[in-house]
């Protein structure tokens, strides 16, 4: 019963390191985008103070997987 007991204690432990972990996550990921957004939202400011053209702020190329042939996939 002791074991069992002991066993159920560590259980519970690594679910609470877990949850703590996961939620830290999703707080450093939520700061890491309101982070973004702000600069972002700098950058719009001081494009319309100096009249300059639209900043386009998707990726520059970065995400484009090439060379790759999916041709493999299809029926056969």
């Amino acid at each position: 019963m002791q074991l069992e007991l002991q066993m159920n204690m560590q259980r519970k432990q690594a679910d609470v390191v877990g949850l703590k972990g996961r939620e830290k996550e999703k707080e450093d990921r939520k700061d890491e985008r309101t982070r973004i957004q702000a600069s972002q939202a700098s950058e719009l400011i001081d494009q319309r103070k100096s009249g300059a053209p639209p900043k386009k702020f998707e990726s520059s190329g970065n995400d484009i997987l090439g060379g790759f042939d999916l041709g493999g996939f299809g029926p056969r």
